[in-house]
């Protein structure tokens, strides 16, 4: 996840070495060439560590979070789905007395449920006829 990708804040925190060369009139010395090619593999050597810290510094964050994630939502689940069937066991009463509703919207619930289960019989007694012809 995180290796295909470097942020801005990677770039900023990267030690700034700079490598003195000298005159570049004057030919460099053997050792001169060789000191610039170990300054630059050390430099190399130095973004790739400092990358591989960055993303394990975001993954000893990150982990933590996505494992109490995972767990809070799981419980938050099984909570709802225990919710429900409680929910469901109650009777016409007691449901009423928990939603604390009024009378008159009740009885009003009541009667569109009712007409809704009339439409549903009248549009399969419908549908039984349509599909015998």
């Amino acid at each position: 996840m995180e290796s295909s990708y470097l942020t801005v804040d990677f770039f900023r925190k990267l030690p700034q070495e700079v490598e003195k060369v000298g005159n570049p009139g004057n030919p460099a010395p053997a050792n001169t060439i060789d000191r610039i090619s170990d300054g630059h593999f050390r430099r190399i050597a130095s973004n790739v560590s400092s990358y591989i810290n960055m993303v394990s510094e975001t993954l000893r964050n990150s982990i933590p979070k996505a494992v109490v994630y995972c767990q809070v939502k799981e419980a938050k689940q099984c909570l709802l789905n225990y919710f429900y069937t409680q929910i469901g066991k109650k009777e016409g009463k007691q449901f009423a007395d928990l939603l604390d509703e009024d009378p008159a919207l009740m009885e009003r619930r009541l009667q569109c449920a009712k007409r809704l289960e009339l439409y549903k019989k009248a549009r399969d007694e419908i549908d039984s006829v349509s599909w015998v012809r």
